[in-house]
């Protein structure tokens, strides 16, 4: 069959970008901690936290299972955000499973550690004998495809410290929004980083903390705005500073809470308030409160406390900026194009 070639030509062109390699972002459920698996198109890989130690091995099985869907057998990078139990815990075991290239973290501590998160600390140290330290205003660029364009991170917090743009214009609405009482915990130091991919955009602040947030909008705002939005310490409210989300202004927002853990009904009420708000997607159903403090059962990766499924949510972006969030609980794909 002889088809006409302005015909052959949108075939092609069609099939050629569906089969090209996408960006690919894994929400790991590491019920309530942290896991966020990033892996280029050139299939160069980044952890961002490895979630908790113990559970027999729960989070690192977890883990391994998202490196399975993305094809990859190793991590190049592994960026800890800080050193809480639910965000280092489950280095070493992970270390110990999976090859791991760079060690990336805000920076060596000094003693005597905070108890917040000492055990932690020295756990981590002990087997991770070189790191390289991220400071605000440092960027990591990954491996591109050939000919494909630059995944580039862009790091704007780290060890409490922010990046701040000489001759940004003045925040009139710094004033509107107090300040909370001042968090000493490592959470204030976590790292925080936009990441870019052509016309899309993806935001990870660990658990960055409300009075280090608002130095990211104020007195001078910083942020772009993005396409996708890991919402902040799980959803906590000690978090989320509303200047934040409203700058930051997210398509979607892809919530890393536990059934007991974050998901704090004014957030969700935050988020749901954004005029750029297309979605909303939770890893778990926050038992605690009801529908209304809920995202829409459809986007919910694990609606019940038991039984213990671990269903993922997943970010596939192409070069055009069209992109795909993906539920594994439902397999439902919903489309979004990048702004």
């Amino acid at each position: 069959m002889r088809f006409p070639l302005c015909l052959l030509a949108t075939v092609l062109c069609a099939a050629t970008a569906s089969a090209q390699p996408t960006l690919d972002i894994y929400h790991v459920d590491v019920e309530g901690g942290a896991a966020t698996l990033i892996v280029t198109p050139a299939r160069e890989s980044l952890l961002v936290d490895a979630g908790w130690p113990g559970n027999g091995g729960r989070d690192v099985q977890r883990i391994q299972a998202a490196m399975k869907a993305a094809g990859i057998t190793r991590i190049d990078h592994m960026i800890t955000t800080h050193y809480h139990t639910d965000h280092v815990g489950g280095v070493p075991a992970l270390k110990a499973a999976v090859p791991i290239g760079t060690f990336h973290d805000h920076g060596p501590m000094t003693p005597p550690y905070a108890q917040d998160y000492a055990s932690n600390y020295e756990a981590y140290v002990a087997v991770v004998k070189e790191r390289h330290t991220l400071k605000a205003g440092d960027t990591l660029s990954l491996e591109s495809a050939a000919g494909g364009r630059p995944v580039v991170l862009s790091f704007v917090a780290g060890h409490g410290v922010v990046h701040t743009k000489p001759g940004a214009p003045a925040n009139a609405a710094c004033a509107t929004v107090p300040a909370k009482p001042e968090d000493t915990s490592d959470n204030a130091r976590s790292l925080g980083f936009t990441l870019a991919y052509g016309a899309f955009d993806f935001f990870d602040a660990g658990d960055l903390t409300w009075n280090v947030e608002a130095k990211l909008v104020c007195p001078a705002n910083t942020l772009p705005t993005v396409d996708v939005y890991q919402v902040t310490h799980h959803g906590l409210d000690q978090s989320n500073h509303p200047l934040v989300l409203q700058a930051l202004a997210p398509t979607v927002a892809v919530m890393n809470n536990g059934p007991k853990k974050g998901g704090s009904a004014s957030t969700v009420q935050a988020l749901k308030a954004l005029p750029s708000l297309q979605a909303l997607y939770q890893l778990h159903r926050n038992v605690a409160t009801g529908p209304a403090d809920n995202t829409t059962p459809e986007l919910i990766a694990n609606p019940d406390e038991t039984p213990d499924a671990g269903h993922m949510v997943s970010v596939h972006v192409r070069a055009d900026g069209s992109y795909d969030l993906v539920n594994h609980r439902t397999s439902e794909k919903r489309t979004f194009k990048a702004r």
